[in-house]
C-alpha cells in the first residue's frame, strides 16, 4: 500500500481521539474494552443508554475515521476508481458513511416512537453502536500493518472484510438470541426493520460510492 502523509495524519488523529477518551473517562474506557468478557459497561448504562454523550461521541468519532479509512483502502486496492485526489475521496466516503448512519438512526427513532418502543430501541442502538465502535478499533492495528509493513492481495482484503462483517453479524445475533421473546412478539416489525435498516444502508453505501 502506497504511503500517504494524510493517511499517517488520520491514523495519528484516531490514536489521539482514543487517548483523549481514555484520559477523560478512564473507568468507562476500561469497561468498554472488556465488553466481550464483561457486561458491566452495559449494566452501568442500563437505566439511561445514550449515544449522545461525550464519551460515546469520542468513540464514534474514532470509529468513523477508522472505518472510512478501511473502506478507502479496500476501494483503492480493488482499483475501481481513478481518483485524482485521494484525500477528497476519503472525505467523500467519511461524509457518505456518516450521513447514512445519521439517517438510519433517525429512522430507528421514528420507528421507536411510532410503536412506543423507545426504551427497547434505545437499548438496542446503544448495544449495537458500542460493539461497532470496539470492532472498528480492532481494525486499527490491521490498517497499520496493511499501510506500512505488508501489502496484501485483494483476496486477503476481502477475507478481512468478510471476517469484520461476520463479527458484526455475530454481535447482532448475540443480542437477538438474548431478546428472542421480545423479537418474537414483534416479529413482523423486526423483519421489516432488519431488511430496511440493517441491510439496505450497506447496499446503499456501496452503490453510492461506486
Amino acid at each position: 500500500m502506497e504511503s500517504y502523509n494524510w493517511i499517517t495524519l488520520i491514523l495519528v488523529v484516531i490514536l489521539v481521539i482514543i487517548l483523549i477518551g481514555n484520559k477523560l473517562f478512564p473507568e468507562k474506557f476500561t469497561e468498554f474494552k472488556k465488553i466481550f468478557s464483561s457486561g458491566k459497561y452495559f449494566t452501568s448504562h442500563q437505566k439511561k443508554p445514550s449515544v449522545f454523550n461525550l464519551f460515546s461521541f469520542i468513540l464514534y468519532l474514532a470509529h468513523g475515521f477508522t472505518l472510512s479509512l478501511a473502506l478507502f483502502i479496500l476501494f483503492k486496492t480493488r482499483a475501481i476508481f481513478d481518483v485524482a485526489y485521494d484525500f477528497i475521496f476519503y472525505l467523500q466516503i467519511f461524509i457518505i458513511l456518516n450521513i447514512l448512519i445519521g439517517i438510519k438512526y433517525l429512522f430507528e427513532k421514528i420507528i421507536a416512537s411510532i410503536f412506543s418502543m423507545d426504551n427497547v430501541i434505545d437499548n438496542y442502538i446503544f448495544y449495537k453502536i458500542t460493539y461497532k465502535n470496539l470492532l472498528a478499533f480492532s481494525l486499527y492495528p490491521v490498517l497499520l500493518i496493511v499501510i506500512y509493513t505488508w501489502e496484501p492481495s485483494m483476496n486477503i482484503l476481502i477475507l478481512i472484510t468478510v471476517l469484520y462483517l461476520a463479527l458484526n453479524l455475530l454481535v447482532l445475533l448475540k443480542y437477538y438470541a438474548k431478546h428472542q421473546k421480545l423479537i418474537y412478539k414483534f416479529s413482523f416489525y423486526f423483519i421489516l426493520y432488519l431488511c430496511s435498516l440493517e441491510i439496505a444502508p450497506y447496499i446503499i453505501l456501496y452503490k453510492v460510492i461506486t
